[in-house]
């Protein structure tokens, strides 16, 4: 193999008491254990175990290089591509108490395949103890959110990296090959101490950004998984351990100087804040100095973006109140700084911000000398600050979202006078057709009322029109009666008889009128 083909060797150093990957899955092995270390590369880790610890190490490493210098530090060490070979044909009857895999699963063409022997080389209680890369880095992300994905040597994006985990995934991969995931533990990494430090969030739009930062895993470097055999535990459901989700941090510096001397970083102290925490409390410790400062300079970030200032107040070692800020925005717009600016916005019921343009805002702050004078022998720089809002924030506050705002309002208002003038208008529709309706069912109240006053009016013109008639008949019969009897009378011998008597009485009726 030429030495330009030959898989290259990782030299890392180990802190027993660090917060990177190699030191917090060394912490995890007890003394005297028996350890399987697959990808050694130079035997760092190794080398610990078997110094510090007492305990037994075998491992596998595919570099001859890296092999040559392991060796001195394990039991057995295989030069072999995993991906090769059998483990439990190389390490027959071997049962480990922990098997390792630091940053290897990522080089693998296929990891399952591997992962999947281990369980049968585990002693009853062994563990399986391995670490990724997150490829859910908010760094990371935000690249590819610029459109770049870059491959670097070393990092997140190693140039010889094949596989991509996020906790899930890599959760999923170990318990498809019969590994239960027991713990999980993270090692966070700054933007700032990343190789994505040309990625600002807070220069993202703040939806975005606030949605970026509000996962658990955004400044998760490393992933540091512990798992056991399935079989062997069961049906034991074991709670899974995880860390406290990070936080999204900026550094605030606090500097002094003597008379006729410059600000040095030698004479300094920093403190760490929560962006998007408000109103929390920083505090920068000043150390006994040989002569009184005569200037405090404050930096109040390491990154653009606004921040808003509630207090500021000095005190002595005791802690006692030597100085307390005003509160106004003109005695620190009045001091000596640079790349900020301090924002008047009337919105803001209380505090200052401050418009920080750069990587490296500095203020110097307006402390008498009076009471730096008391700080000779110690004392504290306390700050009360918010970093809610990313840089373009100022903007959106001083002109978009007034505008969005009132343009909003102003439609609101306008559906809501609309609404209201169509309400009126049915309202007086529906008025107008009640009182319609009432007129109309009054007047055919009334003339109901005439219609039943005629009814009863005919009803008793027929009854006195049928008793007219019934008279009528009566006298009809009675004429017809009398006309017969007449006629009768006419008739008879006697009418007949007694005829010059009537008409001698008829002529003398005559002569006497």
């Amino acid at each position: 193999m030429s030495a330009a083909s030959m898989p290259r060797v990782y030299y890392r150093t180990l802190d027993p008491k660090g917060q990177d990957s190699l030191a917090k899955l060394a912490r995890q092995v007890y003394p005297g254990a028996k350890v399987l270390d697959l990808g050694t590369g130079p035997g760092v880790l190794g080398r610990y175990l078997a110094e510090e610890l007492g305990c037994t190490v075998d491992g596998v490493e595919s570099n001859p290089v890296a092999v040559a210098e392991a060796g001195p530090w394990y039991r057995y060490l295989e030069c072999a591509d995993l991906e090769s070979m059998t483990l439990a044909g190389c390490f027959t009857g071997s049962q480990y108490d922990f098997i390792i895999c630091a940053d290897i699963l990522e080089h693998l063409r296929r990891p399952g395949d591997v992962l999947a022997q281990l369980a049968g080389l585990l002693a009853p209680h062994g563990q399986v103890l391995a670490s990724a890369p997150n490829a859910a880095y908010a760094g990371l992300i935000a690249e590819l959110l610029d459109g770049e994905l870059r491959y670097r040597p070393e990092g997140l994006l190693d140039e010889t990296h094949l596989h991509f985990f996020t906790l899930k995934s890599l959760k999923r991969l170990l318990e498809e090959q019969g590994l239960r995931v027991t713990a999980v533990d993270s090692v966070v990494c700054d933007l700032r101490q990343s190789e994505f430090t040309d990625r600002y969030l807070d220069a993202l739009p703040p939806t975005l950004t606030r949605t970026l930062l509000g996962r658990p895993e955004a400044l998760v470097y490393q992933f540091i998984v512990t798992a056991m055999a399935a079989d062997r535990l069961g049906d034991r459901l074991l709670p899974v351990l995880t860390t406290p989700p990070p936080e999204l941090r900026f550094a605030c510096q606090l500097f002094w100087r003597w008379a006729g001397v410059e600000y040095q970083r030698s004479e300094s102290s920093a403190s760490w804040g929560r962006l998007g925490m408000t109103h929390q409390t920083l505090a920068l410790s000043i150390p006994a100095c040989p002569a009184p400062p005569v200037a405090l300079r404050l930096d109040l970030a390491d990154r653009p973006g606004l921040l808003r200032l509630y207090g500021i107040t000095l005190h002595d070692g005791a802690g006692e109140l030597l100085w307390a800020w005003d509160g106004q925005r003109r005695s620190l717009a009045a001091q000596p700084g640079r790349q900020l600016v301090f924002a008047e916005l009337a919105p803001l019921a209380e505090g200052v911000t401050a418009l920080l343009t750069g990587d490296d805002p500095q203020l110097e702050l307006p402390i008498p000398v009076s009471a730096l004078m008391m700080v000779q022998n110690g004392g504290e720089l306390r700050l009360e600050l918010s970093w809610p809002m990313s840089l373009d924030y100022l903007s959106l506050v001083q002109d978009c979202i007034p505008r969005r705002d009132a343009i909003a309002e102003q439609t609101l208002l306008n559906a809501q006078i609309a609404e209201l003038e169509s309400r009126h208008t049915a309202l007086l529709a529906r008025t107008m057709a009640l009182e319609t309706a009432i007129l109309e069912q009054a007047a055919s109240k009334e003339l109901e009322q005439q219609v039943d006053e005629l009814r009863m009016q005919l009803t008793a013109q027929a009854a006195q029109l049928a008793g007219k008639t019934a008279l009528e008949q009566q006298r009809d019969m009675l004429l017809e009666q009398k006309n017969a009897e007449l006629t009768a009378l006419q008739a008879s011998r006697s009418w007949r008889l007694t005829a010059p008597l009537r008409n001698s009485a008829r002529w003398l009726r005559r002569r006497l009128r």
